[in-house]
């Protein structure tokens, strides 16, 4: 029994005549016909009643029907898992629990790979990046902590510190430094796409509210136009600093600083050896410009 035998059967039992179902499967109603009869051959029983010109399933033709459409379902499933298994062995996906270090190692990856296809996104829950590395649904991910395994590499990509941005004229703009404690029960503009710095912020100041938008132009517009604080990193500051009149104060609770690394599997790591050589040599002026600057 062929795939295409079961495919042939079941198109027949939907529509109800060998011509109708030849011309939707764009064969000759002869050439339908041979199959049908090879395969009820093979079975050594007929699957239909013929009924006044009609094909009527019988019960052994009810039997492969069902259990055909679920043989082809596996099948395409099957094909479907096998194609995306291919996808990510042949291309880089990777995970990320924060925004800034996949920025690195994108940018990283674009000047010593331009011609290499990889996708990316950002991911808060930890859990779910390993996961998705443990069945391959990811080449590699950036978590803030290492894991060391057999077959997989790891290695530190960047540290980044928590900040503070506000206007000069708020009341805490003199400060040099400033504490989780301190800032607890202040209100918070904050872009979306911030990764597990998000849940770092929730969980050391319960009581401040946090306005997050994930439209990053109407978050530019709040953000200039308004006194509400907002976040930076040690990491994005060179870039901001360039356009935005703020003042940037770290926060110097431990959770505030973040140690990321990039845990690749090893058949993935041979494709971007150069990444480990070259990650501390970011320009992070460019970071969020999509334009990297190729040297």
């Amino acid at each position: 029994m062929e795939l295409r035998q079961l495919q042939y059967v079941i198109k027949i039992a939907e529509c109800g005549t060998m011509l109708k179902a030849a011309q939707e499967l764009y064969i000759s109603q002869s050439g339908l016909t041979r199959s049908l009869k090879t395969l009820e051959k093979e079975l050594g029983m007929e699957l239909f009643d013929r009924i006044n010109n009609r094909l009527i399933l019988n019960e052994y033709g009810k039997t492969v029907v069902e259990e055909g459409k679920d043989i082809l379902n596996h099948v395409d499933k099957l094909q479907e898992k096998v194609k995306n298994q291919y996808n990510r062995n042949m291309n880089m996906f990777i995970g990320s629990c924060a925004p800034a270090p996949l920025w690195a190692l994108r940018y990283t990856m674009k000047r010593q790979y331009p011609d290499m296809s990889f996708g990316y996104e950002t991911k808060a829950d930890a859990e779910e990046l390993i996961q998705g590395f443990n069945e391959h649904d990811y080449s590699a991910i950036i978590l803030d902590y290492p894991i060391n395994k057999e077959d997989v590499v790891c290695f530190q990509i960047c540290q980044e510190v928590l900040n503070i941005s506000t206007t000069s004229h708020h009341p805490l703009a003199n400060k040099k430094t400033i504490t989780f404690e301190e800032l607890n029960g202040e209100n918070f503009l904050e872009y979306n796409n911030t990764g597990y710095w998000h849940e770092v912020c929730v969980d050391n100041m319960p009581d401040s509210h946090f306005i997050v938008q994930d439209d990053l132009e109407l978050y530019g517009i709040l953000q200039r136009q308004s006194s509400l604080l907002t976040f930076r990193t040690s990491l994005t500051i060179p870039r901001f600093h360039l356009y935005e009149d703020r003042v940037y104060i770290p926060i110097t609770n431990p959770e505030a600083t973040l140690t990321f690394y990039l845990i690749c599997h090893q058949n993935h790591f041979d494709k971007i050896k150069k990444v480990q050589a070259h990650i501390n040599e970011v320009d992070w002026i460019h970071y969020r410009n999509e334009d990297f600057e190729i040297i």
